[in-house]
């Protein structure tokens, strides 16, 4: 259970980073998980190669008891899309729409199936979903990683934070440390954010960005030792053979 890792004094400084949930009533408050000032920017307003890195990105929609929970996803290949297992609901309720910038281009995909699902660790909060139609055909999709990461290396998330048009997390975005299967970083995030590949960019060759981390646990605040977090390819990848298969 999560509650196991407070319990044993470890990980206590996060919380959930939860979906960004629209009820029958209107949507939910919006929990910040703002590392010092809030630096995301609008997609919409970044040069053409930065928007293209944010192809395979996509937003999640699960249909709920009492309404949707929205979330963030990345396509990982053609058709598999990796995201949180706390935004996990029914298949036959979720889709995901990519390209959601602004009004255009944007394109949505339902569920084909649930294929491999984490657990409720922390640190295994981990789902794949099969998306009907092979998105990945027209908008690429990232590799995953398990490569070491220094203190301070450069990552990048796009995301859609409290479900509103792509945005991207860079400036002051970086590595902090690996503990207990965490990848721990400085990206600023919001409910929404889940989900969101932890992203290694590589903006000369943006074919070569690859996923080092999914995004599940909030924490950040002004204090430069607080972090966000979820858990790492690195140590996912000694876990789940699926995984380990898609590590380039």
């Amino acid at each position: 259970m999560r509650l196991s890792f407070c319990m044993i004094g470890l990980l206590c400084q996060f919380s959930l980073a939860e979906p960004y949930f629209i009820g029958t009533t209107g949507p939910f408050p919006v929990k910040r998980t703002i590392c010092g000032s809030n630096d995301m920017l609008k997609m919409i307003d970044q040069n053409d190669d930065l928007r293209r890195m944010g192809t395979p990105i996509g937003i999640y929609k699960a249909k709920t008891g009492g309404g949707y929970a929205m979330c963030t996803g990345t396509l990982v290949s053609k058709d598999l899309f990796l995201t949180a297992k706390h935004c996990e609901e029914a298949c036959s309720g979720i889709s995901v729409t990519f390209g959601f910038l602004q009004r255009d281009r944007a394109e949505t995909f339902p569920c084909k199936e649930i294929v491999e699902s984490g657990n409720d660790s922390f640190n295994q909060d981990y789902l794949f979903i099969r998306l009907d139609g092979n998105p990945g055909a027209a908008w690429g999709w990232y590799d995953l990683s398990d490569r070491p990461l220094t203190k301070g290396q450069q990552l990048m998330m796009i995301h859609h934070p409290s479900a509103t048009p792509m945005k991207v997390s860079l400036k002051e975005c970086a590595f902090q440390r690996e503990s207990s299967g965490l990848l721990e970083h400085r990206c600023d995030t919001e409910s929404g954010s889940s989900g969101s590949a932890i992203l290694l960019p590589d903006f000369e060759k943006p074919e070569n960005t690859r996923v080092v981390g999914v995004h599940t646990l909030g924490g950040c605040n002004s204090s430069p030792s607080s972090t966000n977090s979820g858990p790492s390819i690195r140590y996912l990848a000694t876990l789940s053979p699926l995984i380990r298969s898609l590590v380039k």
